[in-house]
């Protein structure tokens, strides 16, 4: 759903820079909790937690789809659908990737329940960083960490070309979501 909103809003020049910008805050929103580590001095502590849960994506996509909709005149309803998926795709990516810190998974039922949820197959690795909070940037670039990204995007990445060759296929026309 996510990479069909992308390629239809793609259709409609220089405001798709900003909407694309939106896209790629609520896609990592989810990894915000890093931020509470840091001011305890360990970035990871809190990560997987609260962040990673579908409600708070959910209000935190709600709330970004009316304050974008409101401020560039666009449908609430889609703005909404996209943040949320954006966000919930990550959600999703984590419970399909290695997790090496208790408690594994992530907490999706969140407040609803306290169970953290990890998929029994696991399609991609782990990311590596430090505990540290003043090694935790440059510990993020190293090759363990490209050969995940490399991963990611070698099993993603055709996803978003099939949506893009359907798209292009049924003769898509941008007066058909105006507004949308």
């Amino acid at each position: 759903m996510l990479a069909a909103a992308i390629l239809c809003k793609s259709q409609r020049s220089r405001d798709d820079f900003l909407f694309y910008l939106f896209i790629l805050f609520f896609a990592l929103l989810p990894d915000s909790d890093f931020l509470f580590g840091f001011f305890t001095g360990d970035p990871n502590r809190y990560h997987h937690l609260f962040t990673h849960s579908f409600a708070f994506v959910v209000i935190a996509g709600l709330l970004g789809g009316v304050i974008y909709a409101k401020w560039r005149d666009e449908n609430i309803i889609f703005s909404s659908a996209i943040f949320i998926s954006a966000g919930i795709s990550h959600v999703i990516l984590d419970c399909l990737a290695v997790d090496r810190r208790e408690p594994f998974g992530c907490p999706i039922g969140w407040p609803f329940s306290q169970k953290f949820v990890i998929s029994p197959v696991l399609l991609f690795s782990d990311v590596t960083r430090s505990s540290d909070s003043s090694l935790f940037f440059p510990s993020l670039f190293n090759m363990h960490n490209l050969q995940a990204v490399s991963i990611e995007l070698f099993v993603l990445m055709p996803v978003l070309f099939t949506v893009w060759m359907l798209r292009k296929s049924t003769g898509y026309r941008k007066t058909a979501i105006s507004k949308m």
